[in-house]
């Protein structure tokens, strides 16, 4: 099936670079984009995917797709090319076994063309010159790697592939996007220089040989929304802008990656663009008539087709190649999860030890966001980990951590990135846990809680209107300033705006740290050994009946309870566990045993103001403010602590002074000493008695 279409038009066959401009279809289905060939030409295909991340087990489909255009068009008139990052960011199946699994796949899948990503440099540049060079039967592509000191592309890469297609010659230059040292350790580029892509893609174009009847690019750079349109990306993002409006128009189709999106659009200059999501998800088309000296005849279609996960044709022999690679890597992984990394005092888990139960806190996506805490900080205490609820699937059982067990908990390879947001931006972040797709409904899943490190707490009020709930936010102890930039760290997935929570998409100063989840997540466990659950929530619902007290004045009551007529925010005090969440956990086992809070404590200034009884995770409690002889009002902070989960929350108040100015009473006077001639003993001298 095809998700969309475009077509370039027939004046391609009046140069031998062909592909003059571009006329745009509206989506059809792939049967209806099919371009007819006179008699006497040869229809060809160029195939193209990106971003494939060690998705083995979705690469026999992937691979079916490719095997079946390439039987209807004949082998020799399909070519294949990959526009990075096929490695890297892997699910458990590859990453466990090095990525050897997907090299092995790439090595049989024939490919034409290759372009490094920035994940192919995860483990540096001697691992990709090495090891991943020597376990493909091809040389990858990066015009603008080069050798340290030079503007030489860094060997074994190079910096196009010639290849043909059906008698038409095909140059695919590939280049890697310019972010390169701030994606991976730098100590890992140590030997090359990244340059700028489109300045080497130009030089390149400018080089290839006059017998070049299509020049394409494969460049693992994109679009930030294919939802959008080129020229509307190209305002708003720098580095696609660059390839937008700066690539050389001998260069006719460029094939995107790293931003994960799905697009096909063209630019005033006829150049194609376009990108095919990620994952082995999808598969983009590009199709042609070529007479028989070589020469492009009549339109060029574009279809980009989705892929189906469970069309897998093992008659293909290099289908069936593929499959028992996978299976190999899937036996050796269940081999390699059975290794023991850690130990759970308790069970650590999400609301029911699945991901069933996304809407209240859990220990498990708290210890994830605190993951992200402890692994990106760098020191900054005001640092927020943050993790979706939906990201953590698997949840501890008492007792051994295996591998595997923490493979299932986090099995997306999600990078491990950052991005920088205002205080008010974060609010807008949380209020967004109340969902709202981009089309203004409301999703299946109204409310997703999220996971945060321990150094965040927020109250909220579900009663209030929709985007004006979150009623405080405290980071490190110190209220939320609105303006501050503050650094943000989690998965991909979320930090590109993921679950709709679109504002985290809005950050500026993202960063790609070169790490998986997986990996960071297994060094964690290991790191903090043993691994207890951690009760305390970081939001609470809370009401109050003022904001503002008055020393010595009258109580203010404090209640902690759901606000809403009809909440999907359902919580309490307590984190809701096990069955208290409405479903019955799969593996009761890998549930973290529910703790019940008893009592809560209200401080101001390090004193007790008041406190109330837990029951059924609700209280409620009257602080008041003794006189301490002030006069002024002034701003300050009441901190509860809810035990024995460990909760504390905090609201800030202004505290009106008693008005009653406190004198301090004058000191008796000491006794005047006796001196000759005092008519008594401790009286004033007046002078009496002179003569």
């Amino acid at each position: 099936m095809s998700k969309y279409s475009k077509r370039l038009t027939s004046a391609l066959a009046a140069s031998a670079l062909g592909l003059a401009g571009v006329i745009v279809a509206p989506t059809l289905p792939a049967a209806a984009d099919e371009v007819t060939c006179a008699p006497g030409t040869t229809k060809v295909s160029i195939l193209s995917y990106n971003d494939f991340h060690g998705r083995i087990l979705q690469a026999p489909a992937l691979f079916t797709a490719i095997e079946k255009i390439r039987d209807a068009r004949g082998q020799a008139n399909v070519g294949l090319v990959s526009s990075g990052d096929d490695i890297g960011g892997s699910t458990f199946e590859s990453m466990a076994d090095d990525d050897f699994p997907t090299l092995r796949i790439m090595a049989a899948a024939d490919l034409d063309a290759v372009a490094v990503g920035n994940h192919e440099f995860d483990k540096g540049w001697s691992d990709l010159a090495g090891r991943v060079h020597a376990a493909l039967p091809f040389q990858e592509l990066g015009a603008n790697v080069y050798t340290k000191g030079t503007t030489d592309v860094a060997p074994p890469l190079k910096s196009h592939e010639i290849f043909e297609v059906g008698g038409l010659r095909v140059a695919v230059i590939g280049a890697v996007t310019a972010d390169l040292p701030s994606l991976v350790s730098p100590s890992g580029l140590a030997e090359v220089t990244i340059g700028d892509p489109v300045e080497a893609i130009n030089r390149v174009a400018a080089s290839l040989p006059a017998d070049v009847d299509l020049v394409m690019a494969a460049v693992h750079e994109g679009a930030p929304n294919g939802s959008s349109d080129g020229a509307s990306q190209a305002a708003l993002s720098p580095n696609f802008n660059a390839m937008w409006t700066g690539i050389d128009p001998r260069v006719k189709v460029v094939l995107n990656g790293h931003t994960h999106q799905s697009y096909a659009w063209t630019n005033d200059k006829g150049q194609l663009f376009t990108q095919a999501a990620s994952y082995a998800t999808q598969l983009n088309e590009l199709t042609a008539c070529v007479t028989a000296d070589g020469q492009l005849s009549g339109e060029v279609g574009n279809v980009n087709h989705v892929i189906d996960p469970k069309a897998v044709d093992p008659s293909h022999p290099r289908v069936a190649e593929i499959q028992k690679i996978v299976k190999e890597a899937v036996d050796k992984a269940n081999e390699v999860g059975k290794k023991v990394i850690g130990t759970a005092n308790q069970a650590i888990s999400t609301p029911t030890g699945n991901a069933d139960v996304r809407n209240v806190e859990s220990p498990m996506s708290n210890a994830v966001a605190q993951l992200f805490f402890d692994t990106l900080s760098k020191g900054n205490p005001e640092f927020i980990g943050i993790q979706n609820p939906g990201g953590t699937r698997d949840s501890f059982d008492q007792g051994d951590i295996t591998y595997r067990e923490a493979a299932l908990a986090l099995p997306f390879a999600n990078t491990l990135m950052t991005t920088q947001i205002t205080g008010a931006q974060f609010k807008t972040v949380l209020e967004q846990q109340w969902q709202r797709k981009a089309d203004g409904t409301v999703p299946s899943r109204p409310f997703l809680r999220l996971g945060l490190s321990r150094n965040v707490s927020y109250t909220y009020d579900e009663s209030r209107p929709e985007g004006d709930r979150i009623t405080s936010i405290f980071v490190a102890g110190k209220p939320i300033d609105p303006a501050k930039l503050y650094t943000v760290g989690s998965g991909s997935f979320l930090i590109a705006g993921g679950d709709n929570f679109f504002e985290l998409a809005k950050g500026t100063g993202t960063k790609d740290s070169g790490r998986v989840d997986l990996e960071a997540w297994i060094a964690w466990v290991t790191a903090n050994q043993p691994l207890s659950p951690d009760h305390s929530k970081r939001g609470v619902s809370m009401t109050a009946a003022a904001t503002e007290l008055k020393e010595g004045g009258a109580a203010t009551t404090f209640t902690f309870d759901v606000t809403a007529a009809e909440p999907v925010s359902p919580e309490g005090l307590d984190m809701m566990l096990g069955k208290a969440t409405g479903r019955d956990p799969k593996d009761p086992a890998k549930v973290t045993p529910a703790v019940p809070n008893t009592k809560v404590t209200v401080t101001l200034d390090g004193s007790v103001v008041g406190t109330g009884t837990v029951a059924d995770g609700k209280a409620s409690v009257e602080v008041s403010v003794p006189s301490s002889c002030t006069l002024d009002t002034r701003e300050a902070v009441l901190t509860f602590t809810i035990e024995p989960s460990g909760t504390v929350v905090h609201r800030s108040v202004r505290v009106q002074g008693d008005g009653v100015a406190c004198t301090t009473p004058e000191k008796p006077g000491k006794p005047v000493p006796p001196r000759p001639g005092d008519p008594r003993p401790g009286l004033p001298r007046t002078g009496a008695g002179l003569r």
